[in-house]
């Protein structure tokens, strides 16, 4: 394999390969699917399509309302539930924006919201973080029954003026239903666990997310979009960026430099040499003459060689180079001892017409200077 096949290969063949490979995965994968976490699309682990399935076998409208637009368009009303299963691409403004929409229905439901979202909807509200294992319900409500358990939880919150708070510990509950301004029911649940594909079959989970979120006739899944957050905010909101990128960076950074420094040219150590370098004639002719032979003129070649001998000849004996020929040869066969015949030949005979006439001019010139520099 030569190396233009290679070069080829590596910058041409295999990147459009990976390239098409990608192609193939984007299109196989179905129309209507989903890779975001917690998304009732996603038929994934980390999905909820399960329970968005369940909900709608149940007889419950449920519409994915995806960005700011279309939860406006979804027509929210009394007999509406409010779903939002994964806050982290919400912020401030469009958490406001999502208090606007839900306010006139009948419910608003948060699996594991972020901080911020709970203290731009609920600020009475406190929430910490504390993962615990098999937690008992130990209140009967709409949602949830005494006897229940939840496999996994994650957050926990605390409101003095809770209407039902169950799954407690430490005054802090997994489930929480509260109200606030604007807001008429609002439910917390700490666990994405009720809803996501490979867990919602554990412990009691499913029961409490079909309660849950089944609790009105239809059912609006809003998924927030990172390009409904005005610019203002997000020019300030580090958050944007994931917690890696700055590592990431700088691991590119260190990655590109040893590429550098790997491939990079080293010279090693200055070396004086004492000038001026003196390159023999015969070096300078030969290496002229493998030139033109590669160039297949000959003709030209021999021209280019009597013309360079001339003008180091004529240099090295003190004659002005546009002194006539017939001068020169004079000057150069008295100097060499050469015939003036032989001479006159070599500096102003007639092109060489095959690669061996060439040769044997090459040699011979290469050999009169060197008679020249001898004398």
């Amino acid at each position: 394999m030569t190396r233009t096949v290679k070069t080829w290969l590596r910058w041409v063949a295999i990147p459009a390969l990976v390239l098409l490979v990608g192609a193939l995965l984007v299109w196989s994968k179905p129309s209507g699917d989903s890779d975001e976490p917690l998304h009732p699309g996603n038929p994934g682990f980390k999905g909820a399509r399960a329970v968005a399935r369940v909900l709608a076998d149940h007889g419950v409208e449920v519409i994915v309302a995806e960005g700011a637009n279309a939860l406006a368009r979804a027509g929210v009303d009394d007999q509406t539930t409010v779903v939002v299963s994964y806050s982290a691409d919400l912020r401030e403004a469009t958490a406001l924006d999502l208090r606007e929409q839900a306010s006139v229905a009948e419910r608003l439901v948060l699996i594991d919201p972020e901080r911020r979202v709970v203290r731009a909807l609920l600020p009475q509200v406190a929430q910490r973080t504390v993962p615990r294992i098999d937690v008992v319900s130990g209140c009967d409500t709409g949602d949830t029954r005494s006897s229940e358990r939840l496999g996994r939880t994650v957050s926990e919150y605390r409101d003095g003026s809770a209407r039902d708070a169950c799954f407690v510990t430490d005054d802090y509950a997994v489930y929480l239903s509260t109200s606030a301004s604007r807001l008429r029911d609002v439910v917390l649940i700490g666990s994405t666990d009720t809803i996501a594909n490979d867990r919602i079959t554990e412990a009691d989970n499913a029961a409490l997310a079909v309660r849950a979120l089944g609790h009105s006739p239809r059912l609006v899944w809003y998924v927030p979009d990172l390009r409904d957050v005005p610019p203002n905010e997000a020019a300030r909101d580090d958050t944007l960026y994931p917690t890696w990128w700055a590592a990431f960076v700088l691991l590119v950074f260190l990655c590109v430099a040893a590429v550098m420094w790997w491939r990079g040219r080293r010279f090693g150590r200055l070396v004086t040499e004492p000038l001026p370098v003196v390159i023999r004639a015969i070096e300078t002719t030969e290496s002229r003459g493998r030139m033109y032979h590669r160039a297949q003129d000959a003709s030209w070649a021999s021209t280019a060689l009597r013309e360079a001998t001339r003008r180091r000849i004529s240099s090295y004996l003190g004659i002005p180079v546009t002194r006539d020929a017939g001068s020169l040869a004079d000057a150069v066969a008295g100097t060499s001892g050469w015939p003036r015949e032989t001479v006159q030949y070599l500096l102003h005979g007639p092109p060489a017409t095959t690669d061996a006439e060439l040769l044997k001019l090459a040699a011979d010139l290469t050999a009169l200077e060197k008679e020249i520099h001898h004398r």
